[in-house]
Order: structure tokens, then sequence, then C-alpha cells
């Protein structure tokens, strides 16, 4: 991208401003009366239709006011907008209701949901800390009644799984407990593939309960792609005038088939820090008119990501710093957890 000269940034970032405060094309006559520019309105008009030519803004004719292009705000993102900074007093509460949390990667992903849409007023997403293939970290075989067990595995990804089984004969609890033990002990921080190629001599009870983990982890590692939360609609819905109604219908509804997000999350994967995608720069149609700010988070191969999906005309000041402080924080559970 072309570097501009110190006034034409002035002016487009003005114009970035001004457009995403009130949503109105910006006139030359604005920028005269509001900003002391130490220039002509001649001068501004000039620069706008610089900025025009170059493709930095788009003007229905030239006497027109003018709106930012995506090549406008992809410029305004890089190199225009202040370093912004939360105030301490907000950091301290998003912190506080992390804190607070269970350690549980789910809660993790949906409270970064709930911070998120209420903080930027946009719709939020969010995955639970996923790493290529779970581990297991521990495993519980507790008798219930006559011939069914409850076979509970503890992953070291911070999930729960549990599952009923119904044995040919009854198994005593000791028994049970005693194939639990040297399992764990034998697979502990292992895969599912790893499992499989241990060599270890198995008892008859021991080889029904290592065939259930090892379906139940394979079935853990084919859901990872599809487990994320999502929540804001409602200020999608309040932001139509942002967002052309045709446009919006495609939006909604790749958003309930979670197309867009399978595709997004597929784009981030091994790129550190936040990515920003803005206006056509996204693959899908349906993001044709709306910027991406995501992020992943968490530490070595055990990583999620958070972010925010809302108009182009969106307060990139504010949204960048509180997704990256989100995702700052998530990393930092994550270190403290897993570590």
């Amino acid at each position: 991208m072309i570097e501009l000269p110190q006034r034409s940034r002035t002016v487009l970032k003005i114009i970035v401003g001004e457009y995403i405060s009130s949503g109105a094309a910006v006139s030359s006559d604005t920028i005269y009366r509001r900003y002391s520019l130490h220039a002509s309105p001649a001068t501004i008009r000039h620069e706008m239709a610089y900025l025009a030519d170059a493709g930095f803004i788009t003007r229905p004719h030239t006497s027109a006011g003018g709106v930012p292009s995506d090549k406008g705000y992809r410029y305004y993102v890089e190199d225009l907008l202040d370093e912004a900074h939360i105030a301490a007093e907000e950091r301290t509460a998003i912190r506080r209701r992390f804190k607070s949390a269970r350690q549980d990667p789910d809660e993790w992903a949906r409270l970064a949901v709930s911070i998120l849409t209420q903080k930027l007023q946009n719709i939020a997403l969010a995955t639970p800390l996923r790493a290529p293939l779970c581990h297991l970290r521990h495993l519980d075989v507790v008798s219930l009644e006559g011939r069914l067990i409850l076979v509970v595995l503890v992953l070291k990804e911070g999930k729960t799984k549990q599952r009923f089984l119904t044995l040919d004969q009854a198994v005593p609890q000791e028994a049970l407990t005693a194939a639990a033990g040297r399992l764990s002990e034998a697979c502990r921080g292992l895969t599912a593939p790893e499992i499989r190629r241990t060599a270890l001599p198995l008892s008859p009870i021991e080889e029904i309960i290592m065939g259930t983990i090892l379906r139940m982890m394979q079935a853990e590692d084919a859901n990872q792609d599809e487990q994320y939360y999502l929540d804001g609609w409602r200020y999608l819905v309040a932001q139509a005038g942002a967002i052309r109604a045709s446009r919006m219908l495609s939006l909604v509804e790749a958003l309930e088939r979670r197309s867009i997000l399978s595709t997004l999350l597929a784009d981030l994967e091994g790129t550190p820090g936040i990515r920003i995608t803005i206006g056509n720069e996204n693959q899908d149609e349906a993001l044709r008119e709306c910027t991406v700010v995501i992020s992943n988070y968490g530490a070595g191969e055990h990583r999620g990501a958070v972010g925010v999906i809302g108009p182009t005309r969106m307060p990139y000041g504010r949204v960048i710093p509180i997704v990256h402080y989100v995702s700052t924080l998530m990393s930092e559970l994550v270190n403290e957890t897993y570590a």
C-alpha cells in the first residue's frame, strides 16, 4: 500500500473517524469547520479527490462527501489508528470475571463471548481450548447396578467425558478400580493413536474399558472443529443500517449454518496474534460488508480462538484492544492451568 502524504493521512483519519461515529458521508465542509487543519476548503476538497482517485474513499460524485473504502479502513487500522488503552477499572473488572470462573475451557470460551458481546455490541465468537488430538489425564470406572458401569474419562485439555457401559456379567468395584488405575498409569498423557500403539497386555475387562476410552477420545478428536460459542444476534439486527438487507440475510444464514466460522478458524491456524479482515478481504461472500477481528489464545499445542464480527464501520480503536486483552487473559489461564 502506498505511503500517503501527511495532510492526506490526516484527512483520511478524520473521514474514517467521523464516518464510524455518524454513519454519514463526510463532507469537506464538515472537516473544515470541525478541524483546524490550516487548510482552505478547496485544499481539503483536493485532498479528498486525491484519496478517492487512490481508492481510499468513495464518493458518488465530486461534490459528495467521502465514505471509507475497504482500502481506507485497512490503511486506518495499520497506520493511522491511535494506540488505544482500556481503562484500568475495565481491565480489572474483566480480569476479575475470568479469575472467578471455573477452571473449565468451555466456561472460559462462554465467558469471553459474553464479555465481548456486552462490551463491543457485535457478534462475538470463541472456541474452547483444543489440541490437534486430546490427551488422557485420568480414568475412573464405577460400578452402578448389576452389569452397568460408568466410565469417566478426564482429558488433559480440561474436559470430562462419561459413558455408560453394560457388561456381559457383573464385575466387582475392586476389580474395576484396579483396571482403571492400571490403564490410567499406562496411558496418562497419551493421545488415542499413541494408546493404540502401546503394547500393554490386558485382562478381558481392561480390553473392554480400553476400547471404550479409545472410542470416546476418537469422538472428541472428531468433534473438536465443531465446538464454538456464538452470541450477539440482537446487535447484528440493531446495526441493520450498516449492512445491506440482502447481505444481512446471507450473513445470518451463514452464521446459522456455521460455515463462516469453520472458514475463519481454518484461516487462523498457525497465525499468532490478532488477525483483522475487512470487507472484501473476507473469503466468504456473506462477510463482504463486515470486519472480523479474531485472535488465537492458549499455549503450546493447546489453542483456541476468540473474536468479533461486525460491520466495517466498527470502532476499531476499542474493538482491537479489548479482543487482544481478552485473548491475553485466556492465554494466562491456559498457562496457569496446563503448564
